[in-house]
């Protein structure tokens, strides 16, 4: 069947996505599309929801991606079945793919009764994160079954997926076959970007930075952060902790006990809170460490944009940080939950200036030779054409 392909001269593409603001699994989709040759691709974006500050809804259109905006009247199961079915019955695309897992089932059911020959779905946290393991069993079977491909970001995800317990089936029977792994990409920091001016925040050039890039959520564990900078600042008084993102209505509470494990230590001056912030690329160019204390990850953006910048890291082993971080070489993956290990590691890179160089300049080369966007969005767009040339 491979000369059905000669007989496709477009490519008619649907991605659901819960939101689409700046987050991480936005950005993958933004900077994939972005490096996808779209010529003979026609690709649509339907958003559920809508997302609160800025979004990629501007550059996607101007990258020639229609993007749909789901109603505020459109809510509820039903109601959003249905207008899905009538829009996929309008586009007529040969894939639809949701990037979304909570989302897979609108994908693999609905996509179904529209006739979309091919329905794919997303799996791009652990799958024991505590926002998949809080859904119905039903619906995690319908998000893990119900389309034809799961396409996950680490090699480390595909198999914890294929030995997971899954509802209504025995442990390890998950087809690998329906399994695709499509890491994440990232795109290289700009060596010659001003790095940001950090007097806002009592921060001078003799400070060494450690910083934390993530949205304020349980998953990203900032509070084991607090408690490790508290050990770290304690030794290497010059220290400082700088946490990038900003809270989310689905964790509410989170920022109040990160600033009140930060007064708890005392550290009000030491450990910052610097918000939302635009220009993450260029400030990690600032930072002497990375840092991600996450409690479970699929494969992690700010991982490999520290790499990008040339940051050596400094990690929990969760997910697919291994495939990024090789201990010794470009920074030192912990234990999930230690703090003592956390800021021992920290300091270890603090205490090394020289070492911790040559280590975030050895993460630079690997994010470039193995995590490239342009590599990745030929791999996704072949994967496609793939698809629908095999019948």
């Amino acid at each position: 069947m491979k000369g059905k392909v000669a007989h496709e001269s477009r490519l008619r593409l649907v991605y659901l996505i819960g939101f689409l603001g700046f987050g991480g699994s936005e950005r993958q989709l933004f900077l994939l599309l972005s490096h996808m040759d779209l010529r003979d691709m026609e690709v649509h974006v339907v958003v559920f929801n809508d997302s609160p500050g800025e979004t990629y809804e501007v550059p996607l259109r101007a990258l020639g991606v229609q993007v749909w905006q789901m109603p505020p009247e459109v809510r509820g199961v039903v109601a959003r079945a249905r207008y899905l079915l009538r829009l996929f019955r309008r586009l007529r695309p040969q894939v639809v793919h949701s990037w979304t897992f909570h989302d897979n089932v609108y994908a693999g059911l609905v996509g179904w009764l529209a006739g979309v020959p091919r329905r794919w779905g997303s799996l791009r946290n652990s799958y024991y994160a505590r926002e998949v393991q809080h859904l119905p069993a039903g619906l995690r079977w319908l998000a893990l079954y119900s389309g034809q491909r799961l396409v996950v970001n680490s090699q480390a995800l595909a198999d914890e997926l294929r030995a997971a317990r899954l509802p209504g089936r025995l442990p390890g029977r998950f087809p690998a076959g329906r399994i695709l792994v499509l890491p994440n990409c990232v795109e290289l920091a700009a060596d010659d970007a001003a790095l940001p001016d950090l007097a806002e925040f009592g921060l001078e050039a003799r400070h060494q930075v450690v910083g934390i890039v993530g949205n304020l959520r349980y998953q990203k564990n900032h509070l084991l952060f607090v408690e490790a900078m508290a050990q770290v600042i304690a030794q290497q008084p010059l220290a400082r902790g700088l946490i990038v993102g900003q809270p989310l209505p689905l964790n509410p509470g989170v920022a109040e006990e990160i600033r009140a494990a930060i007064a708890r230590h005392g550290l009000q001056e030491k450990v910052l809170l610097a918000g939302f912030r635009a220009d993450v690329p260029a400030l990690m160019r600032r930072f002497d460490v990375l840092a991600m204390s996450s409690r479970y990850e699929g494969m992690p953006n700010v991982v490999m944009e520290g790499m990008a910048a040339g940051c050596p890291v400094v990690a929990t082993r969760v997910g697919g940080v291994p495939d990024l971080v090789v201990a010794g070489v470009n920074g030192f993956v912990v234990p999930p939950d230690d703090a003592a290990a956390f800021a021992a590691a920290v300091g270890r890179l603090l205490a090394d200036p020289a070492g911790a160089r040559a280590m975030g300049e050895a993460g630079r080369r690997m994010a470039v030779e193995q995590f490239g966007c342009r590599q990745m969005a030929a791999r996704l767009r072949a994967m496609y054409w793939e698809a629908i040339g095999n019948g």
